[in-house]
């Protein structure tokens, strides 16, 4: 049977799918936005020619500019998380995965340099209700992370310390490095330092004796 000389048809794509492109699309354009100009130096006209959407599609799926802002923010974080979660379940043992953290921190700022750069910005006043979210995804994944690392902590091989103190002892002091970095008063890559910074967080919190109950 001779073939139809009718185009294939294409489905189209579900709502939910089409805004999710369209909402990223805008998240993006707004990255390039922010990056070259500042935020206080960007429009949501400027937005709105970067990502080839009506004004009106901006204002329905984010508010404002500062809507744009906050959500990008907002998703940066939560894609850093999901990324370094993953990278921790590929991890095996205590060492391997404070290692990891460090390791994962470096190479994320660097294939994300834009975005990295924005999220270590100050240049965000954010909403009560932005503030808000940030709490709940923060929350989130502190306790994916003392979830991995609590069976180490447990089992001896890492330092019983206060909660509080496992993350800036791990990632502080690479986070303060990248920052330093993006903002152009250091020079060597992340990728040159990042096993220096992964051996001192390692240093920081293996253990040195008999475990013992944290302290508080």
């Amino acid at each position: 049977m001779p073939r139809s000389s009718q185009p294939a048809r294409r489905d189209r794509p579900e709502p939910r799918a089409a805004t999710v492109a369209r909402r990223a699309s805008v998240l993006k354009a707004a990255l390039d936005c922010f990056t070259r100009h500042g935020i206080d130096g960007t429009t949501i006209g400027d937005i709105q020619k970067a990502a080839r959407c009506s004004v009106g599609s901006l204002y329905h799926h984010f508010g404002s500019k500062e809507g744009i802002a906050e959500e990008l923010f907002i998703e940066g974080i939560s894609r850093f998380n999901r990324g370094m979660l993953r990278r921790l379940r590929q991890s095996r043992g205590a060492e391997e995965s404070v290692k990891a953290v460090v390791r994962f921190y470096c190479d994320w700022s660097m294939r994300n340099r834009a975005l990295a750069s924005y999220l270590h910005s100050r240049d965000i006043d954010f909403s009560e209700q932005a503030r808000a979210r940030l709490k709940t995804v923060y929350r989130s994944y502190i306790t994916e992370v003392f979830t991995w690392f609590g069976p180490f902590v447990a089992g001896g091989t890492m330092r019983a310390l206060p909660p509080e103190a496992y993350v800036p002892l791990i990632s502080g002091p690479i986070q303060e490095y990248v920052r330093r970095w993006l903002s152009g008063h250091y020079e060597p890559s992340p990728a040159r330092m990042k096993e220096l910074f992964a051996d001192a967080a390692w240093q920081a919190v293996r253990s040195r004796g008999p475990a013992g109950p944290a302290v508080h």
